[in-house]
């Protein structure tokens, strides 16, 4: 009888040291959630006030946000317990695969196919799809072998520079994954200052139409390579087997992501009189199915999920009421938004929490590396470009501040660094600390950087004077504002716009 009650008393003791347990997880969970959601605000309303009241070009969006981060890590870095900083950077690699990069590269494949219109006061000019598809070639020159020679160069460039003992010494196998996944670019901050200064349309689009297809093809090409990482041997059937797994890899993401796009437009055609949220809600899970049927079928997610916003945003869109546009027009844009908040704040965090992987040389090259090969793509492909113009098209050519102006776009974002934390060991430190050295720096220097460069570069900029002509080409930033002085004069244009613009 004694024995059964001990059994008893110890059972109940066991479970409510459960129970104990459980609550006191779930109290630090919801600390360190709160702690999360505070910084999210912070960098929300630093980010507004740099960008709106401030109009600080030299500190964007994702700068803001990686500052805050990075004030917040070195916070947490005085932390001698270390758990503060290790539960707000524990995030698990498949969290940002799968929850935080599809919505921002589904919301870049919607906006490909967008008009959009940018405004200066009552100045105003729309970037038709038209410009996307009159700079097609050119995107996919950019994106396709830009980003394979990129890659190429940054992996075969730092894996000499290992050999002969001036960095980190990695296999080739390791340097080429390391260089695919750094050739991924995400200049949104280059972007947000082409818009606002009404750079002229062809620039813009070749460095958006390079940003968004590029980010598909890094990834693509980041798996292809970590497939070879620990093989001994590398013979010639092996590469041409990799050559065809990156085009079948490629081609069934693309089909997977223009059936299901395909699928929604027909579904949402002839199904009638669906109520506003049923609309947005079959809108939404279409768009993410792809992804997940994808990676099933050992595909590449991304490059699915993106064609399938293209397709979507091309056709099942305009199938949408007027109000289900509307909501899943800003869904996407705000979800998008807080998905890349999350990863540029995780970077932030991150940088400080680095326990080891501190190899100086390591980033130091990868730095000059990602701007060397960069420059081995750009100005070669630019030139390829210009020689298959048709004759006498001067005005569709890249000149050469253009060309330097492409090259100084290449900022590092959000999909290098996802993929850096899902590098293989045994280098999966070395490689995450460079990722964030060459994110930080591309983000916070160049692109803080680029309203300077544009001036310098003597860039055109696209101004709609409505008389006589419709868009004028302007040199620099003086001669718009001359310009705009003028045509101030008559009653088409404020002064006050001309003079902010």
């Amino acid at each position: 009888m004694s024995g059964t009650t001990t059994t008893n008393a110890t059972t109940t003791n066991a479970t409510a040291n459960e129970m104990a347990f459980g609550m006191y997880k779930e109290y630090n969970v919801s600390i360190y959630v709160l702690l999360f959601m505070l910084l999210v605000l912070t960098s929300i309303g630093v980010s507004h006030v740099l960008e709106q009241r401030l109009q600080l070009h030299f500190i964007s969006s994702s700068g803001a946000i990686i500052i805050v981060g990075l004030i917040a890590g070195a916070l947490c870095s005085f932390d001698q317990s270390d758990i503060v900083a290790r539960w707000l950077v524990g995030f698990d690699p498949n969290v940002f695969f799968v929850g935080l990069l599809p919505p921002i590269i589904f919301n870049s494949g919607k906006d490909e196919f967008m008009s959009m219109f940018i405004t200066c006061g009552h100045i105003g000019y729309t970037m038709k799809r038209r410009h996307f598809f009159d700079n097609l070639t050119s995107i996919l020159m950019f994106a396709i072998l830009g980003t394979f020679i990129s890659a190429v160069v940054v992996g075969g460039f730092l894996y000499l520079l290992g050999t002969i003992g001036l960095s980190l010494q990695m296999p080739l196998a390791e340097c080429l994954a390391f260089g695919a996944l750094i050739s991924s670019t995400d200049p949104v901050t280059t972007l947000a200052v082409f818009q606002e200064l009404h750079v002229d349309p062809k620039l813009f689009y070749i460095v958006f139409g390079e940003s968004v297809l590029n980010d598909a093809i890094s990834i693509v090409l980041f798996n292809t390579f970590v497939k070879f990482i620990g093989v001994t041997e590398v013979h010639a059937h092996a590469v041409s087997y990799a050559v065809l797994d990156f085009i079948g890899v490629c081609v069934g993401s693309i089909l997977v992501g223009v059936t299901f796009g395909c699928l929604s437009s027909i579904a949402l055609k002839h199904v009638k009189g669906l109520a506003v949220m049923h609309e947005v809600s079959l809108f939404v899970l279409v768009a993410y199915i792809p992804f997940l049927v994808a990676e099933v079928l050992e595909l590449s997610g991304i490059v699915a999920i993106l064609f399938a916003g293209m397709f979507m945003r091309h056709y099942t869109f305009n199938n949408l009421s007027s109000a289900a546009k509307d909501i899943a027009s800003n869904l996407f844009h705000i979800v998008a938004f807080m998905c890349e908040l999350v990863v540029f704040l995780n970077l932030g965090l991150s940088f400080f929490a680095m326990e080891r992987g501190l190899s100086i040389p390591f980033m130091l090259w990868s730095l000059l590396a990602c701007l060397v090969a960069r420059a081995m793509h750009v100005y070669p492909l630019s030139s390829l470009r210009n020689v298959c113009m048709r004759r006498g098209d001067t005005q569709n050519r890249l000149d050469r501040n253009e060309q330097h102006m492409i090259w100084f776009s290449g900022l590092r974002g959000a999909i290098a660094f996802s993929l850096a934390l899902s590098f293989p060991a045994p280098f999966r430190e070395e490689v995450r600390a460079a990722t964030m050295v060459v994110v930080v720096v591309t983000v916070l220097v160049m692109g803080g950087l680029t309203v300077k460069a544009l001036d310098v570069l003597n860039i055109q900029r696209l101004v709609h004077v409505l008389n006589p002509n419709p868009f004028i080409y302007l040199r620099c930033a003086s001669n718009c504002r001359k310009m705009m002085q003028v045509t101030a004069r008559t009653r088409f244009i404020p002064r006050s716009a001309a003079m902010s613009c």
